[in-house]
């Protein structure tokens, strides 16, 4: 299901960037070929005036300067003096060329009514023309069309430059520009793979969490349900006394689905955000000694001793849920005796930390391997895996967790020196 729904970002991740950046392509093309015409235009419009200029200033038009030019600059130059062709074939291109300037000088007539060929009516300003042409085969010229008045007369100038080579840039252009595109498309496909595989991870992990939870809760609730069917079967043929064995089963049973559900519905409240704190000033080293009075007669049926360390100065109070924090110190210490042996100890303690207030609680148990410490706050994990502890379903640590953290405090573990666990938990002294 999730490769699917990563299949599906990536397409749309990668069809709307790349539609995106095709766009953007293409107006950077457009742009670069119109800058590309405009660059043509005035080199050949500078070449036109830089042909009239030396007529105009010459008595004599000198073969060599007129091969000169065309060759520096690509042109086919065709001159006629008083109408009379000029006996000049040119540097290169013979047999296009005569074409060309024939079509230049045809076009120049129709569309502009300039004649070469003819005497001007004005013996004063140069008349002139410039327009593109396509030869049957497709390729475009710049063409250009004058008629120039000198000292002997009048000398008439037709111009013909090829687009090849803007053309070539053009098309070179093109390929970069679609190479480079298909290039980035590409690259973009990786990253949109790896980025939507990324965001997607904590949905996936989520869900995998989500099913263990169903799974887990679905056992726990299983077991209780089983002893409750059993004991309701044997009490329809038991004998009175035995009948008040079951129901005693029965009675503790319910106690215990009863609270597995209350921290099931305080872990779904911590997850909607809809938990809310009861904040106000709380001494935490009453609220310690008295988590340990409350745990005083258990810890001594199991022959283990409490301690409570303080420091000699007072601390200072702590803005928090008196109610809340007292119910994590309740799972704490719930914890520190049901692991801790017959004649083991346990150790309350409080101290200043940096900015805040730190509260411990050891004990020398069995303590928990470093493999199991990494998800020990995980809904409905214990580190015995046969689950043979039922006062516990793995969901007491958790809640202390997210209350810790509605308080943006810290709640770790550590081993306690000598062997055991030792819960440290550290909050904020808001004022």
């Amino acid at each position: 299901m999730f490769k699917q729904l990563q299949l599906r970002l990536t397409f749309v991740c990668t069809a709307i960037t790349g539609v995106i950046l095709i766009a953007m392509a293409c107006g950077s093309l457009a742009i670069a070929e119109q800058h590309l015409a405009q660059r043509g235009q005035i080199s050949f419009k500078s070449d036109v005036n830089a042909i009239l200029y030396h007529i105009g200033s010459q008595n004599v038009l000198d073969h060599a300067w007129l091969a000169q030019t065309e060759t520096s600059s690509r042109l086919m130059i065709d001159v006629r003096d008083n109408g009379k062709p000029l006996l000049y074939n040119g540097t290169w291109d013979v047999e296009n060329r005569q074409t060309m300037a024939q079509k230049a000088r045809e076009t120049a007539l129709q569309q502009y009514g300039l004649n070469v060929s003819v005497a001007p009516d004005t013996r004063v300003q140069t008349q002139t023309a410039i327009f593109t042409l396509t030869d049957i085969t497709g390729n475009e010229y710049y063409s250009a069309s004058a008629v120039v008045p000198v000292a002997k007369g009048w000398v008439g100038l037709t111009v013909v430059k090829s687009k090849h080579d803007e053309q070539v840039q053009v098309e070179n252009l093109r390929w970069m520009f679609g190479g480079l595109v298909f290039l980035a498309v590409v690259l973009l496909t990786v990253f949109a793979w790896f980025f939507t595989a990324w965001a997607v991870k904590p949905v996936e992990e989520s869900r995998r969490k989500q099913i263990e939870f169903v799974s887990a809760a679905s056992h726990e609730l299983r077991s209780p349900l089983a002893v409750i069917q059993t004991s309701i079967s044997a009490m329809q043929q038991a004998t009175p006394e035995r009948a008040q064995h079951f129901a005693s089963a029965i009675t503790e049973e319910c106690v215990r689905m009863s609270r597995l559900i209350g921290d099931m519905l305080t872990l779904a409240s911590a997850d909607n955000s809809t938990w809310s704190l009861h904040k106000e000033q709380v001494d935490l080293e009453t609220l310690l000694l008295t988590a340990s009075e409350h745990f005083e007669q258990i810890a001594a049926k199991k022959a283990i001793a409490l301690s409570v360390v303080l420091p000699d100065d007072p601390l200072p109070k702590c803005r928090c849920d008196r109610q809340r924090m007292g119910q994590v110190l309740a799972v704490l210490m719930d914890n520190a005796v049901s692991y801790t042996p017959k004649g083991g100890h346990i150790e309350l303690s409080a101290e200043l930390y940096h900015r805040g207030i730190q509260l411990k609680v050891a004990d020398n148990g069995v303590g928990i391997p470093d493999e199991h410490k990494a998800h020990i706050f995980d809904r409905f994990y214990r580190a015995d895996a046969s689950r043979s502890k039922k006062e516990h379903y793995g969901l007491g640590l958790c809640v202390a967790k997210e209350i810790v953290n509605l308080h943006h405090g810290m709640l770790i573990i550590a081993d306690t020196p000598g062997g055991g666990a030792t819960f440290i938990l550290t909050l904020p002294c808001e004022t």
